[in-house]
């Protein structure tokens, strides 16, 4: 290689390592640039409502609690195979803390009936398959044999998302 190509060589070298690594100017900033791309599954309760967990005409005198089960349906849609689905409750109308939903007297407005629901909180299920929720709830037997005779009720809202 001769001076001259050598000089056009190293000439052109230059400009492109220029090119490639342009100098910062006095005052310049960097950003940072990101983004999140959310899930396009998302998780419908399928069957009108609403569902009643019965517990039924209950003996006080029985040293057993009192169970009862509801059951609804859902279906997960969305661009993946699998979605991931959690469901959260609001504990009732009356509920003293988290997690302790009580249903109230029909007419005596101050009494009050302590239970517990047992639900699902996440899992994982194939989209556009409907799943059946299965709700458990249990009143102990302390909490019903003193309790004052007449009905009880409460409303709970489940949530599923996404």
């Amino acid at each position: 290689m001769n001076l001259r190509q050598r000089t056009v060589f190293a000439v052109l070298a230059f400009g492109l390592t220029a090119m490639a690594c342009p100098a910062r100017a006095a005052g310049s900033h960097t950003l940072s640039v990101g983004a999140t791309i959310l899930s396009k599954n998302q998780c419908k309760f399928t069957n009108g409502g609403p569902t009643a967990l019965a517990f039924g005409a209950i003996d006080p005198s029985s040293p057993a609690d009192s169970t009862a089960t509801a059951t609804t349906t859902f279906k997960c849609t969305g661009s993946s195979p699998m979605a991931t689905y959690q469901i959260t409750s609001d504990d009732g109308l009356y509920e003293t803390s988290t997690s302790a939903p009580r249903m109230r007297h029909g007419t005596n407005l101050a009494e009050f009936l302590p239970y517990s629901i047992n639900l699902p909180q996440s899992a994982t299920v194939p989209k556009n398959v409907t799943q059946t929720l299965t709700v458990n709830g249990t009143i102990l037997a302390a909490q019903f044999q003193n309790a004052l005779a007449g009905a009880y009720s409460d409303t709970v809202v489940l949530t599923i998302s996404p």
